[in-house]
């Protein structure tokens, strides 16, 4: 366990040390950024003065980063604390969940310590970034590990649903854990618990409703409905990327939890581990998805290691060689995957790879703001550090124009018209006009703008700027 928690708190140190670099750690930061100082300026998160700006996140988490961003002065440095102290709370509540399930103290911490490390290690680029996806797992993982803690009892049982309330409004992704707990409530709970519990949330989701019908009305869930493009064979790689971390963990649960005795928090565990599979796999192929769709079944294998140590050491007595090999076994991905994670931090910190990045992306941000007029950047970050005001999210484009929501030339034609002085692109095309029809290849991750966008930049646009974050586009 101690050296597991020196490998996890190593790998979690990175995150901490980059949280005020000024580049961006992941796509969304910029996008929510812009989110969160609109939701401070009292505008409307759903109906922006631009139709290509489309927002399908609950809008809770706007404003608890913004009105953080008003302390600290920045918005995203606000957003990346938070992740940090989210991701805290996950795997202290693991730990609470695992000691209430039985489990001894360095039960406990090992379960701790497995998140952290499969979260730091695995999903590095959400770990202290401005997104608001751990912020709500933090909720929800409060909320679990309040109730195994407190039974049934009534006003933990209100506070249990206030917590699951907060991380639903953060991201609405999260909700395998609270159908978990409340499928348990309703099966084993008692009346008065049972009547506070659903009491509670019936009047938080009737008092969510009511505000968001008031501040924001039919555009709220035009968003949050919005259909978006799925591809199986997408999701077949995502889930082969991140299952392939966790196979060992992930078979070693599902073993164990088949195995042993039932008891209720197991019970709970076992429950969220296959439901959150099953979600994982069923949301893979949608556009946007990334990895976390995969973080509940990371946080329940946690939770299971630290309930299978417990239950092999009352079976054999302690024996210390086979506890250890577990916990190795419910550690493989991280293990395996430290000398990337290690070796990153190295580069970017102690080889100075971090300060040059920031000096390329801030002579970026110095170039673009020289540019009079409307921008088109794919790293909205950079967008909003030069003062560009909200434009055109490509990926929201991309998905409403495929599907239908806006006519097919809606961005092409707005480069055709020069409506845009200047456009930022850093990925490249699906398909290249050389490539042989029908041929085979791997989807990419992302999709933020079709080919029929980077043929109008070839027809109306030349590249005036190489630079970090990529290609920079002037009207011919």
């Amino acid at each position: 366990v101690g050296l597991l928690g020196l490998l996890a708190i190593a790998m979690f140190a990175y995150p901490c040390l980059r949280v005020g670099t000024i580049t961006e750690i992941d796509y969304n930061e910029g996008w929510n950024a812009y989110q969160q100082i609109r939701a401070m300026t009292g505008a409307s998160l759903y109906s922006a003065e631009t139709p290509y700006f489309i927002n399908n996140y609950p809008p809770l988490s706007f404003y608890i980063v913004g009105l953080l961003g008003k302390l600290v002065g920045d918005v995203v440095l606000a957003g990346r604390l938070l992740s940090l102290l989210a991701v805290s709370v996950i795997s202290l509540s693991v730990a609470v969940a695992v000691r209430a399930g039985g489990g001894r103290r360095p039960d406990s911490i090992l379960a701790g310590l497995t998140i952290l490390a499969l979260l730091s290690g695995l999903a590095t680029d959400y770990v202290g970034s401005n997104d608001p996806q751990l912020l709500a797992q933090g909720f929800v993982l409060a909320g679990f590990a309040t109730y195994v803690t407190a039974g049934d009892r009534s006003g933990r049982m209100a506070l249990v649903a206030l917590l699951f309330a907060c991380g639903l409004l953060c991201k609405h992704n999260v909700l395998c854990l609270p159908l978990v707990v409340s499928a348990h409530v309703l099966w084993r709970g008692s009346a008065r618990g049972r009547a506070v519990y659903l009491g509670t949330g019936i009047a938080l989701l009737a008092l969510a409703l009511a505000v968001i019908q008031w501040r924001f009305g039919a555009p709220f869930y035009q968003n949050l409905t919005a259909s978006r493009l799925y591809d199986a064979a997408r999701g077949v790689l995502l889930s082969i990327e991140v299952l392939d971390s966790l196979q060992a963990p992930v078979m070693a649960s599902c073993l164990f939890l088949a195995l042993r005795r039932e008891t209720p928090i197991g019970g709970m565990v076992g429950a969220y581990l296959v439901g959150s599979l099953a979600i994982a796999l069923a949301f893979s192929p949608g556009a946007g998805v990334d990895t976390n769709v995969f973080f509940d079944t990371m946080i329940a294998c946690a939770m299971t290691g630290g309930l299978a140590v417990a239950w092999l050491r009352r079976q054999t007595g302690g024996n210390g060689a086979a506890l250890a090999a577990l916990a190795i076994l419910f550690n493989a991905g991280p293990i395996i995957h430290s000398p990337i994670a290690l070796g990153r931090m190295a580069v970017d910190l102690a080889g100075g790879e971090l300060a040059e990045r920031e000096t390329l992306f801030q002579a970026d941000i110095d170039w673009l703001r020289q540019v009079p007029g409307p921008a088109l950047c794919e790293s909205h970050l950079l967008c909003l550090r030069a003062g560009k005001p909200l434009g055109v999210d490509g990926y929201a484009v991309v998905q409403a124009t495929a599907t239908g929501r806006l006519p097919a030339d809606t961005l092409t034609g707005m480069l055709a018209r020069h409506e845009i002085a200047v456009a930022q692109i850093s990925t490249r095309r699906e398909h290249y006009p050389d490539e042989a029809q029908g041929a085979q290849a791997a989807p990419l991750r992302f999709v933020n703008f079709r080919d029929d966008v980077f043929d109008e930049l070839d027809r109306s646009y030349k590249v005036a700027r190489l630079g970090v974050t990529g290609r920079f586009y002037l009207p011919k």
